[in-house]
């Protein structure tokens, strides 16, 4: 079993960048931490991990909602804000679709697509704020993600302020399956939310992966995968080798070579569902 230290970034794929950073930066909170051709890293400033988007053209395969990520804003009044915001500026962003906000899973949201063919949630958690268990429940991922949350000044003009980046979610087929191999070969825990979806993150950490049981999901290329830190370029190498011994009766449907970079280093494999992950050295 791996042992990550934690889930420290996503890849999203997009049509094109021109499109789809505008949507993440002006209507999301993203900030640009670097970038180089055909590529772009961004980072909420108010929560940890990382989203690094991908260009790949007009042929980039259209995503489903089964397969988005989430921000979250503190009241409910500020979702119904979000929505109206993103209607009146969807021609100027592009939006393919923008869904009237509804409440799901103990949350308040609204979903859209970005013009590079991802879904988005804005979400909410105001309702479950005032009881007990809410810090704990399903290892907090219904807790605010945040220490200190931003003021309304950071976020102007749009009647709601993205506080942090919170969540993405992937399609499985199988729970029981999926469960065991996200425990016991990812090392990540695992929370069951109900009898299709179940929640999973590194337990010390604060971003988490919504996976729902699906039968008309797609795979994608390894831009759309979710990257796992081990302690050490040295744990990599080894969980690598672990792996490429075992990895088929654990379930891996690919395993790719370790690649490295300056001082760090990675390797991509292939879990049962054929969804992508990344297990990566610290940076």
């Amino acid at each position: 079993m791996l042992r990550p230290i934690g889930l420290v970034s996503t890849h999203m794929e997009c049509c094109h960048l021109k499109e789809s950073v505008p949507v993440l930066s002006d209507l999301l909170g993203f900030e640009k931490l670097s970038e180089q051709p055909g590529e772009v890293t961004l980072k909420h400033p108010n929560t940890d991990w990382r989203l690094i988007v991908h260009e790949a053209g007009a042929d980039a395969p259209q995503k489903q909602m089964h397969n988005h990520w989430g921000v979250r804003v503190l009241t409910k009044p500020e979702i119904d804000a979000a929505y109206e915001y993103l209607t009146a500026h969807k021609e100027q962003y592009g939006l393919q679709q923008i869904g009237k906000p509804l409440h799901n899973h103990g949350s308040y949201s609204v979903y859209f697509l970005e013009p590079g063919s991802n879904g988005w949630e804005i979400e909410c958690y105001e309702d479950v704020q005032h009881k007990d268990k809410v810090k704990s429940l399903f290892g907090g991922v219904w807790a605010p993600h945040w220490k200190e949350p931003f003021p309304k000044e950071r976020f102007c003009g749009r009647g709601y302020v993205p506080q942090g980046f919170t969540h993405g979610t992937l399609a499985i087929r199988d729970l029981k399956g999926s469960w065991k191999f996200f425990s016991e070969v990812l090392g990540l825990s695992v929370y069951q939310a109900n009898d299709h979806v179940i929640y999973i993150k590194q337990p010390d950490t604060k971003p988490y992966v919504v996976c729902a049981v699906r039968g008309d999901y797609k795979t994608f290329s390894p831009n759309f995968r979710f990257t796992l830190a081990l302690q050490s370029v040295e744990a990599v190498d080894e969980a690598y080798r672990r792996l490429a011994v075992a990895g088929k009766e654990l379930g891996i449907t690919d395993l790719r070579e370790p690649q490295s970079s300056g001082a760090s280093c990675s390797f991509l494999l292939r879990d049962p569902d054929r969804n992508w992950w990344e297990i990566a050295s610290p940076n």
